[in-house]
């Protein structure tokens, strides 16, 4: 099942018994080009967020598109696998 399908099933769910519903949505994507992946994949895991939650974070993770978009032209896009690291001099000036 789609997570957002289920999400909205949830929400519902909780409606048509009363009950509240809260959500937390983040935008996390700047935080893991900082972080090595396998080391914060290992942590969410140890944590408790597996299953669904971390397969929703893993194509994060894994596969990252960079393109480009100007004046309305975007570029195709390519894989980037550079990653920030915490302990790098330049990490706090480029955020």
């Amino acid at each position: 099942m789609d997570a957002g399908i289920e999400l909205v099933q949830h929400i519902f769910g909780a409606w048509e018994d009363s009950r509240d519903a809260i959500g937390v949505f983040c935008d996390l994507s700047k935080a893991f080009d900082c972080v090595y992946h396998e080391t914060l994949s290992g942590k969410l895991s140890h944590y408790g967020v597996t299953g669904r939650a971390l397969d929703l974070l893993k194509p994060y993770l894994n596969i990252r598109v960079q393109r480009v978009d100007v004046n309305d032209m975007k570029s195709s896009g390519s894989i980037s696998t550079w990653v920030y690291h915490r302990d790098q001099f330049l990490v706090p000036f480029l955020f």
